[in-house]
């Protein structure tokens, strides 16, 4: 292959026989590895040739279908050099020809595959559909508003205090959330009814000992004691502190107070453990257990926690004393103060009798919660059966009740289909590992077999970067393997792939340097030491003055679990190291006190002057030459952590910079005016009445009514009883509503409607004729809405008022058109759902829009140009950048998952709120809190994976943005890292800011603080120099405006010094080159033209119809059918038994209605009674025979132009028709539909395109081409060339 592989990455290729964990850290050439390894394993290399597999025996399962794409494709590279390199090893060749049909896909696209071939396993119609996600959330509101109606309806006692538990406040709507997200959850566990049904008696606790043995209980226990342990640590550096030479050293009795107070709690959870522990193994009564020494014990606890008073610190003064560390000691005993109120608010504000009288309370509530749970996933599921309806959350688990059978002991075991598939792949190779679900575990470990042991399975990925915790992925599993897989070999082997061929040293220095400080084991199963650093290999040219990378020792940092081996940290701290133009940045941009400007705006300025100090002036690394060359627009991106309310502000900011910037963004479509515009017209056809969708459309482009019209409208209603759209039907001049006109009279009661119309009679002649205007064009319309589809009333209202072209020259025109045509689309996407109708498709779309299921401002700018990117995390995740900004730093993180209603985790359980309905008291039970705080710690640890994500992308350039406001900025020569960070402490971190900033401090590294004066003064001295200044870039060239103008002129109107290269083109098709090669130049073109028809016995109106069929779609049904057709039976092929074949393919949907019909079979059979079509029959009967063949061929740019440069090389593509493989070479065929009177004439036209259809064989399967045909329709004759 000519790459040069690590021992570590060979080791990857060549390891066989055993389950591979292989933990890749960023940019450590994972996908390299993996394409090398299966082209290994499909070509024999690395272990004995004749053990080499097929490539559709191997299973490769990838995160998304672009990587599928991308791996596929890196595949058919890898293979295709292998054949250009052994141009006689067949195995090779036939692997190119198997890499179309090899099951390289996501694990959705696998499982759909699984459903589709074995739909009769679990009693499925095979002419089911996949619901899109519009038609889902549509068709769940549909079954929970049935199943909550049903409920009220029966009036159940269960039913009415489960509303009135969660619905506490009244809103019902909270119940119909709860039970969807309760369902979406378990949905990640294999076996979801089992799931909720294990959990369903979560708080179904009768006593203090089942209480004590459940696992939540547990790990509140552990919680408790690693908070003490966690004071106890707090006081200790407390009193180092006061130990020193200027420490306070007066704050030490206090502080030693504070140490016997914490041993005495250490002795009291002791003590109470202890006889929970005995009591769990042994069982008591109820009446005993109330009573129990354990309970007895947690009441002292309780007691003792609540009652915490501390002794009172010294107000003693000494000048010799710090007092920098007098606040730091008792800002760390404040700490511990905080800490220990934790315990006492979250676990001891009650004790065990209170904790399980709220266990009873919550019990009935909980038990019918997941009971409507359970229905709603029956009903739903019936609904879509009926609908015959699949979505991405019942392929998995259809997948797995296909691959997986219970027995009658319930073990679960591997169905006969698993077995089947065990025995068809030889390997299975799963990429991005760290991001599976349980689910998609028990999927693969069905078809591996290693409960047989058979150990074929190989993952690789990196759970540092494993950050889709939110949908539901569990890290967990990779964590588990990656403690248990050794790194010798074996039948689980583990290799860790460290090295860093993306970034430069500077980069990497600092990545270690911050994740030594913040990732911990205990905070998302990570412990950053050794095995988990960067070591940078990735080699870059020498910047002119730069000194060549000199360091030759490697500094341990961190803990003494983290020295145990040297990890590559920086020496940004010594102040004799120069300071490299690579060095990443911390920057942060100061908030005045006073209520100023927007910081996300403050942010964005400072980014828009970094960008200018690089752009031009930083040489980074070009990724075609490897050369150095000025840093561009285009090789800066700016991450996020959410793009929501962040994007477009950067983006306004940095345009206001004359900066080009694109936003990769998945939200604002639903916001664009011209999207609303549309949807608000279809509001009021719907609904005329609605008040907000009507006003938007009169006040749009399209009626042009002004804030005044629309104020004199509404001021037609005096009685305050009429809509908007009666004030415009009462200003057109049209009659009342009935109910007013009943209850007009004339004398004087009620609505006097004489007086309406005398008003309408002096209404605006303007406003009239518009309100006329629009109520014409609304009742045409509704009345359309009726038997229209809506794609087609969508085109009709467009085409009628213009509207794509009136977007189309607003600003940003070509955006707004797309997104209108996207509009277009999704109505079509809806009419291939099970639902109809305007109404359906409103609640269609506000479905997508509350789900945020957004398509984001489709992509009219091009994403190669040189622009800088603004993209979420998320996004950039497998992507990398020579110039990355880390932004919006100062961003509090989302808990919203640890306070909602019902908190869920996939090994403890449930946990509820305490609610008394009749009091309408409300608070949080004992285990809500410790699932609160399990969660919290969970999202803290995918928050720091989320930020290495983010660190990582940069290649050479790394820059950290936040802001602060002024009163609270940092000291640049603060060391406020230096005591270390828990995994408690982090947890206390609110921002991204929280956690970098003194970790950043701590090892030396020096900060870039912004004020917003100097923001403002450099904003002023742009603007003073006039860079958008026409003016003033003409008196810089020394000329005036005319002479200036003269001058461009005669630069556009100078001949283009290249002009014989006009017509060289990167790629084009053999149909133009065939253009090309032919000798009448002034020919009219090639197209191809309808043929006589030569029955004489059809009818005429046969033939009549016929001549409607162009030509080109006859040659393209030709040609599909004669793809497809079944030339290995052996049959004599009558018009009869032609038609026949026809309709079998029409049945399978191989050939579409419109291709059947424009079919001759009388010119079919003609054919298939020629010599060649016996010898493709001979050919199909061996394998032998290659219908539309694919291929690219490169050739040199001088072969078709003598006028263009050897050097230039131009790709050709084409399909072949057909070619079959004989004993001494290969035939080629060609058919043709042309309407030619002499075989001459054919020749002429396609010589050239047969002969590079020829040298593309050649090249492909390094065989001769023997013979060359042409079959023509029109003359029913073999033709050779």
């Amino acid at each position: 292959m000519g790459m040069k592989f690590t021992e570590d990455q060979q080791r990857v290729i060549d390891l066989r026989n055993c389950n591979i964990l292989v933990s890749a850290a960023a940019g450590s050439g994972k996908t390299a590895v993996l394409v090398e390894r299966i082209v290994g394993l499909v070509s024999g290399s690395g272990c004995d040739s004749a053990r080499a597999v097929d490539i559709d025996r191997l299973l490769i399962v990838t995160f998304t279908n672009a990587a599928a794409a991308q791996m596929r494709e890196r595949i058919t590279k890898a293979l295709s050099d292998r054949v250009e390199a052994e141009p006689d090893n067949e195995h090779i060749k036939k692997q190119l020809m198997l890499i179309h049909n090899a099951k390289i896909m996501t694990i959705h696209s696998f499982c759909l595959y699984l459903i589709k071939n074995h739909f009769n396993d679990i009693g499925l119609d095979p002419d089911f559909r996949t619901a899109d996600e519009g038609e889902i959330r549509l068709l769940k509101q549909e079954v929970l508003s049935e199943l909550l109606e049903e409920q009220f309806a029966l009036g159940r006692q269960e039913f009415t205090d489960c509303v009135e538990y969660f619905a506490y406040d009244g809103r019902e709507k909270r119940l119909e959330e709860l039970i969807e997200r309760l369902y979406t959850f378990s949905g990640s566990y294999p076996f979801p009814e089992k799931w909720l049904r294990q959990h369903r008696m979560d708080y179904h606790v009768e006593t203090f000992e089942e209480l004590v043995k459940t696992e939540w209980f547990a790990g509140m226990m552990q919680e408790i004691s690693a908070l003490l342990q966690e004071c106890k640590e707090q006081e200790k550096a407390a009193l180092k502190v006061c130990e020193e030479p200027d420490g306070p050293y007066f704050y030490a009795a206090a502080l030693e107070q504070d140490q016997e107070l914490i041993a005495g709690l250490e002795q009291e959870l002791a003590r109470a453990a202890m006889p929970a522990s005995c009591e769990s193994q042994q069982p008591a009564s109820p009446a005993e257990t109330d009573t129990s020494a354990a309970a007895d014990a947690f009441e002292t606890l309780a007691t003792r926690v609540q009652g915490i008073s501390y002794a009172r610190m010294t107000a003693k003064k000494d000048d010799s004393v710090s007092a920098e560390k007098r606040e730091l000691v008792k800002a760390m005993r404040e700490r511990v103060k905080s800490l220990l109120g934790t315990l006492s608010e979250k676990y001891f504000v009650s004790g065990p009798k209170q904790w399980l009288a709220e266990c009873r309370q919550a019990d009935a509530a909980l038990c019918e919660l997941v009971d409507l749970a359970l229905l709603f996933g029956e009903r739903l599921t019936e609904k879509k059966r009926e609908k015959n309806l699949l979505d991405f959350e019942d392929m998995e688990h259809l997948a797995l009740q296909i691959l997986l059978k219970e027995e009658e002991n319930g073990q679960m075991v591997p169905s006969d289909t698993a077995l089947e598939y065990r025995e068809q792949f030889v390997e299975i190779l799963i990429d991005e590992y760290q991001d599976s679900n349980l689910v998609q575990e028990f999927l693969l470990q069905s078809i591996s077999g290693e409960d047989d042991g058979r150990f074929n399975r190989f993952m690789v990925g990196d759970v540092k970067q494993s950050i889709y915790k939110f949908r539901l992925a569990r890290p967990e599993l990779f964590l588990e393997k990656f403690a248990t897989y050794q790194k010798e070999d074996g039948n689980c082997v583990r290799v860790d792939l460290k090295q860093n061929f993306r970034s430069r040293h500077e980069v990497t220095d600092c990545v270690n340097d911050l994740f030594l400080q913040l990732m911990h084991r205990e905070l998302g199963g990570v412990e950053y030491d050794a095995d988990a650093a960067l070591y940078p290999a990735a080699q870059f040219p020498e910047a002119d003055g730069e000194a060549a990378d000199t360091r030759e020792k490697d500094v341990a940092l961190g803990s003494e679990e983290k020295q145990e081996s040297a990890v590559p940290v920086s020496t940004a701290c010594e102040a004799s190291i120069a300071r490299s133009p690579y060095e990443p940045e911390l920057c942060i941009a100061a908030i005045s006190g006073e209520k100023g400007e927007d910081p996300k705006e403050l942010e964005a300025k400072m980014i828009a002057g970094k960008i200018r100090e690089i752009v031009g002036k930083l040489p980074v690394r070009d990724s075609e030459s490897g050369q150095l060359r000025p840093a561009r627009y285009q090789d800066i991106v700016i991450l996020l952590r959410t793009t929501s309310g962040w994007d477009e502000t950067f983006k306004k900011i940095l345009e206001e910079n004359a900066i080009p910037v694109f936003v990769t963004s998945k939200t604002g479509y639903f916001a664009a005016t011209e999207v609303q515009t549309v949807l608000n017209f279809l509001r009021v056809l719907n609904n005329p009445l609605q008040e907000i969708p009507l006003f938007g459309v009169l006040k749009s482009v399209l009626f042009g009514f002004s804030d005044a019209q629309l104020a004199t409208l509404r001021a037609l209603d005096e009685t305050g009883k009429r809509c908007l759209y009666d004030c415009v039907k009462l200003a057109a001049g049209e009659d009342m509503v009935a109910g007013e006109r009943d209850s007009t009279g004339a004398d004087g009661t009620g609505i006097d409607e004489s007086a309406y119309a005398s008003r309408a009679i002096h209404v605006d002649e303007n406003i009239r004729e518009k309100c006329c205007s629009f109520l014409s064009f609304l009742n045409r319309y509704r009345e359309y809405a009726v038997y229209l589809p809506i794609h087609k009333l969508m085109e009709q209202f467009l085409e009628e008022t213009g509207y794509l072209y009136t977007v189309s020259v607003l600003p940003g025109g070509v955006q707004r058109r797309i997104n209108v045509e996207m509009l277009l689309t999704r109505a079509e996407s809806f009419e291939k759902t099970s639902y109809s109708g305007l109404f359906h498709f409103i609640r269609y779309m506000e479905q997508l829009e509350k789900y945020d299921i957004d398509y984001g401002e489709t992509g009219a700018s091009d994403e190669n140009a040189d622009v800088v990117r603004i993209m979420s995390i998320h996004k950039s995740k497998g992507l990398e950048f020579p110039v990355c900004f880390v932004s919006g730093l100062s961003k509090r993180f989302n808990r919203q998952d640890s306070v909602a209603p019902v908190l869920m985790d996939m090994d403890l359980g449930l946990a509820i709120d305490w609610v008394d309905p009749t009091a309408r008291i409300r608070h949080t039970t004992l285990k809500k809190n410790v699932l609160a705080r399990k969660l919290n710690a969970d999202s803290m640890g995918e928050e720091l994976r989320v930020l290495y994500v983010a660190l990582t992308r940069a290649e050479e350039k790394l820059i950290l943005t936040g802001t602060c406001k002024e009163d609270k900025l940092p000291r640049e020569d603060a060391t406020q890292g230096a005591y270390g960070y828990s995994a408690l402490r982090l947890q206390e971190a609110s921002s991204y800011y929280d956690l970098v900033l003194p970790a950043w401090q701590s090892v030396g590294r020096r900060l870039q603080i912004c004020t917003q004066e100097e923001l403002l003064q450099a904003e002023l001295v742009r603007a003073s120099l006039g860079y958008n200044s026409r003016q003033k870039l003409f008196e810089e060239a020394g000329k005036e405006p005319e002479a200036a103008e003269l001058a461009l002129c005669e630069r556009l109107q100078k001949p283009y010094a290249h002009e014989n290269l006009a017509g060289l083109f990167v790629k084009t098709t053999v149909s133009e080159l065939k253009k090309e090669g032919m000798q009448e130049e002034a020919a009219e073109g090639l197209e191809l033209f309808p043929e006589e028809e030569v029955v004489p016995y059809l009818p005429q109106f046969v033939r009549e119809q016929e001549e409607t069929v162009s030509g080109t779609t006859r040659g393209s049904a030709y040609h599909r059918l004669l793809e497809i057709f079944p030339f290995e039976r052996q049959e004599t092929w009558t018009a009869a038994k032609i038609r026949t074949v026809i309709e079998e393919c029409k049945a399978d949907r191989r050939l579409s209605e419109e291709y059947a019909a424009a079919i001759n079979v009388y010119k079919i059979r003609a054919f298939l009674q020629t010599p060649l079509a016996a010898r493709m029959a001979k050919a199909a009967r061996s394998n032998r025979l290659h219908r539309e063949q694919p291929f690219v061929l490169g050739l040199s740019a001088n072969r078709l132009n003598t006028d263009f440069p050897e050097d230039e090389t131009v790709l050709i593509q084409g399909i072949i028709d057909v070619y079959l493989e004989e004993e001494d070479g290969i035939v080629l065929a060609d058919y043709k539909t042309d309407l030619v009177k002499d075989p001459k004439e054919l020749i002429l036209r396609y010589r050239v395109q047969l002969d590079y259809y020829e040298e593309a064989l050649v090249r492909l399967t390094g065989k001769c081409v023997k013979e060359k045909l042409i079959y023509s329709f029109g003359l029913e004759q073999e033709i050779t060339l």
